[in-house]
């Protein structure tokens, strides 16, 4: 597949081809820290309608080919939950694992979407390892989908998130899962860095890489397809943000193609109770993050009600980063508590019969709250992206595979002369 995009720095607006090796995640300028985003060569909104999921979207992807598996989005409307919370227009953008709904993202998150657009973009000469960090899903749908098409996969997550690796299909030789201990997310990400100066690694990038962004931002393709307009509210839980960064950028291809309006989704966006720094910082419109001590953001972090919305460095204040998001779509975030959250979650599997992932349940928990708070117009399109559901499902079913950890580190060990002797590098 040629190439059908380049890439542009948000800040200086230099374009740059994409690289053969690994991924081009900055500018090469020196100013402050900013995003890259894709341009296409197809500036309209020109799905591929002989194919279903993700590549239906294909000509707004920076992918280089496409797999077998293409997870999909399924967007749906629930009369009771719309009924009791007066919403004429409620869509729920469904993203994980339910047989009855034809969701086919059988590691339960839309997390699939990053995975089947970042392997994608890879080069077809790449023969060095990627690697990831996660707090869980992201995790986990890379060993799934590093595994399934046998691509070298190097997942690091903090030893809290184990229980959440777990695969469908047996994980791959080439596939290595790495834990460390009494750590958090953030913790995670240092050491993958770390492991990222060796031979024969390279990084991911995270919020940096457009097809991480671009594969989640499907999601507001899919539910501006269901709905034919494009939503005026947007609706998730965010750890890091960069799904939202996706849903913002995504939006204004829309806006540019002009098939479905000129407006830009209001994003409205959660965190759980005991890990708030984005929401904090929002509150008080700062371009900067609360400096919270390591070991309170750590304790904070293994609180939380989703550990998956726990990311103490999130792409917040970078140039087309989660602030400038908030600020061009007047955004709000909310924090539900647990009991919110827990509740929303219940009277979902109660009325649908599948269970979500507890980021989604926060999100759901945040929609309740947005309409006691009357920030939404009951006749407005409102789209919610409930990021994960249907895990506890696929354990039922028999699905799962619990994921068997490769190499473990501590803190300590996070060194380079540690981490060359038990990679073997």
């Amino acid at each position: 597949m040629a190439l059908s995009y380049t890439l542009r720095c948000v800040e200086c607006g230099k374009v740059f081809d994409d690289i053969d090796k690994g991924f081009l995640l900055d500018c090469d300028e020196k100013h402050c820290s900013a995003m890259l985003q894709a341009d296409y060569s197809v500036d309209g909104f020109e799905p591929v309608t002989s194919v279903k999921g993700i590549y239906r979207y294909q000509n707004w992807l920076p992918i280089r080919k496409t797999f077998e598996r293409s997870p999909e989005t399924i967007v749906f409307q629930n009369e009771t939950i719309s009924e009791k919370l007066g919403l004429e227009n409620l869509y729920f953008a469904f993203n994980g694992y339910w047989p009855e709904r034809n969701a086919g993202m059988p590691t339960a998150s839309f997390k699939e979407l990053e995975a089947a657009s970042v392997l994608a973009r890879l080069p077809e000469t790449e023969e060095r390892s990627i690697v990831i960090s996660s707090a869980g899903n992201t995790g986990r749908a890379f060993l799934e989908y590093g595994s399934q098409f046998k691509i070298n996969t190097m997942v690091v997550v903090p030893e809290f998130a184990l229980p959440q690796m777990w695969t469908t299909i047996p994980k791959a030789d080439c596939v290595k899962l790495v834990v460390l201990k009494d750590a958090d997310y953030f913790d995670a990400i240092q050491l993958a860095n770390h492991i990222c100066e060796l031979e024969p690694f390279f990084p991911e990038g995270g919020a940096k890489n457009v097809a991480r962004r671009d594969g989640m931002g499907t999601v507001m393709l899919a539910g501006t397809e269901a709905i034919n307009a494009i939503p005026d509210h947007y609706f998730q839980a965010v750890g890091s943000g960069t799904g939202a960064i996706a849903a913002w950028e995504m939006a204004w291809r829309l806006i540019t193609d002009g098939q479905f309006g000129q407006h830009l989704p209001r994003l409205h966006l959660s965190q759980a109770e005991s890990f708030t720094i984005m929401a904090d910082a929002w509150a008080k419109q700062s371009r900067t993050l609360p400096e919270i001590p390591e070991e309170e953001a750590r304790a904070a972090a293994r609180k939380a009600y989703s550990p998956v919305l726990s990311n103490r460095k999130p792409p917040y204040g970078p140039t087309g980063g989660l602030f400038d998001a908030l600020a061009e779509s007047l955004g709000l975030f909310y924090v539900p508590t647990d009991e919110q959250a827990k509740r929303a979650g219940e009277l979902f599997q109660d009325l649908e019969g599948i269970d979500l992932d507890k980021a989604a349940e926060v999100c759901l928990a945040s929609l309740f709250n947005a309409v006691a708070e009357k920030t939404i117009n009951p006749k407005d399109n409102i789209l919610v992206n409930l990021t994960g559901g249907g895990a506890l499902r696929a354990k039922a079913d028999g699905k799962t595979i619990p994921a068997t950890p490769d190499f473990y580190f501590t803190k300590e060990q996070d060194n380079m002369d540690d981490i060359k002797a038990i990679l073997g590098s």
